[in-house]
Order: structure tokens, then sequence, then C-alpha cells
């Protein structure tokens, strides 16, 4: 039987799966949302492990589609009220903790899988 491998882990998340997953949903919302089969791309290699994102950064493609997003995220951000901001802060840290507690599920049912599959044959006669 076949394991599933764990996602690829994005070279910015520092071996947080939580973290990677979150900045994989994210880049795939703004793919969805950006009109740039460039950037569209450039996301997919990423997401799939294909290329680095910290190297996409740099990268004009990355620029050119996320500058106005972010500018209009800043905008919109300056005009929350303080109470606001508090409210998103804690949806985000609900956000990874629930991310984080995904993951660590995850973990713990591929290492059963693994467990199953490495099952201890050492008691059995092959010969009857």
């Amino acid at each position: 039987m076949s394991n599933p491998e764990p996602e690829p882990m994005l070279d910015i998340a520092r071996g947080d799966a939580a973290l990677s997953r979150h900045l994989k949903n994210s880049l795939t919302l703004l793919r969805d949302k950006v009109a740039d089969p460039e950037f569209g791309k450039l996301v997919d290699d990423v997401v799939s492990g294909r290329r680095s994102l910290r190297d996409t950064f740099t990268s004009p493609v990355f620029f050119r589609a996320l500058n106005p997003l972010m500018e209009q995220g800043a905008e919109h951000y300056r005009h929350l009220s303080e109470e606001e901001r508090e409210e998103l802060g804690r949806t985000g840290e609900q956000q990874f903790e629930q991310l984080r507690r995904d993951e660590e599920q995850q973990e713990q049912a591929r290492a059963q899988r693994r467990d199953e599959d490495d099952e201890d044959f050492s008691d059995r006669s092959w010969l009857s």
C-alpha cells in the first residue's frame, strides 16, 4: 500500500506546515482573483513545489499582479477601527490554530498508516 506523502513545504514556512498551508491557500485565492496567466503559472509552480516562494518575491510578474491588491488591502486596513483590527488579529490566530490542529491530525493519520504498513510478521510461519 502506498502512503500519501505530505505536500511540499514552502521554503519560507521554516517547517511550519500550518503556515505553509495558509500561504498556499492565500496564493491560490490570489491566483483566482488575478486575471494574469503568467501569475497563475507562477503560483501553480510555487504551490506544487517546483519553484521557491522566496525567489518569486523579486519576480516582475509577482509584483505586477500583487501590487494593486496590496495597495487596496493597505487602504482598507487604514480605515478599520482599532476594534476591527483586533478582531482581524483574533480571527487570524484562530484560523492558524485550526490549521495546526488539522496538520497534526493529518500527521497522526499518516503515522498510523505507516505503522499499519510496517506490521510485524516475525511470529508468523510462512510454511503452514
